[in-house]
């Protein structure tokens, strides 16, 4: 056993960890709204771009399709995105911003604004944490990990098992 080891130097626990930290940030911040993490998140890349497919969305935010469709159409029936046909090709959905969802995303990026200003953490140190973390996901993503190979165990009896 690693005597020296402490869990909190991995990178990916401290990644874990922030990763349910902002989760539980962000629901005490959009407390009883019904807004949560996802969804702001799914407001905020239609907000950059102004629709997308479904696939699209997935494919922006990291997201299955199947984790984003029953969220937007909770959104679509709570009036923040609409659903709609493509203008260029009337077989697809595509996804798009509402006025009322243009407020709501107004609202709670004020809200998260004055939030993270209230972390003490610069825009400087902020800037450089996302630069820093986009490099090491788009690293991860890209590379194709060596594979873990266990020892065999050993076999078990009824002989060898202690009393």
């Amino acid at each position: 056993m690693e005597k020296d080891f402490d869990i909190n130097d991995l990178a990916c626990f401290q990644v874990y960890r922030l990763h349910h930290a902002f989760g539980r940030y962000y629901q005490a911040a959009f407390a009883e709204t019904g807004l949560t993490y996802a969804k702001y998140i799914i407001l905020k890349a239609l907000a950059v771009q102004s629709q997308m497919s479904l696939s699209e969305l997935s494919q922006h935010i990291g997201v299955e399709p199947n984790t984003i469709s029953p969220l937007a159409k909770k959104m679509a029936a709570y009036g923040v995105i609409e659903r709609v046909r493509d203008t260029d090709d009337e077989r697809r959905i595509v996804l798009r911003l509402s006025a009322h969802g243009r407020q709501v995303l107004q609202a709670a990026d004020a809200v998260i604004a004055q939030n993270f200003e209230d972390l003490g953490i610069s825009d400087a140190d902020a800037s450089q944490a996302i630069a820093l973390m986009s490099r090491i996901r788009a690293a991860v993503e890209k590379a194709i990990p060596v594979r873990l190979h266990l020892p065999e165990s050993p076999p078990h009896t009824q002989d060898s098992l202690p009393d």
